[in-house]
């Protein structure tokens, strides 16, 4: 029984330490000065992501291109399911596929309709995170700063 207690409290400490470890987690900031961008570029952007092995928890806020704020937040697990976005007039749905430690493939969706497909990679030092977009018009790519 006390190897039983110790394995569980060594595999709760190790959860903690891997979701602290994600190099998605934390807060980033829209670089608009970088990657290409697909119009209409926002004026600002600030997302905050929370990740671990099997969650991936995301709000963002921020300026549009007619000086309009937004928000918008998600809750989803790494397995291919659709969650509900909230706060998006052109999303209603997203889907996550981690791909490695530093990518993930994500999945937008609008009244059942693929609207656009993300692959998002975090640099090996960790501070940008660039986010290549396709949609049924464009392909682009946003760059993110850690904050």
């Amino acid at each position: 029984m006390g190897s039983l207690r110790l394995l569980l409290v060594i595999l709760s400490f190790s959860a903690s330490i891997l979701a602290a470890d994600s190099p998605f987690s934390g807060t980033w900031k829209f670089n608009p000065s970088k990657g290409h961008p697909t119009p209409p570029i926002p004026k600002s952007i600030v997302a905050h992501v929370e990740a671990d092995a099997e969650n991936f928890k995301f709000s963002q806020e921020g300026v549009d291109d007619k000086d309009q704020s937004f928000k918008s937040s998600y809750e989803a697990k790494f397995d291919g399911k659709e969650y509900p976005i909230t706060g998006d007039p052109d999303s209603d749905s997203v889907s996550l596929q981690r791909v490695n430690e530093r990518e993930i493939k994500f999945t937008i969706k609008k009244a059942g309709t693929v609207v656009s497909k993300l692959d998002v990679v975090v640099s090996k030092d960790g501070q940008t995170t660039t986010v290549y977009i396709q949609d049924k018009q464009q392909k682009g790519s946003a760059v993110y700063d850690k904050q």
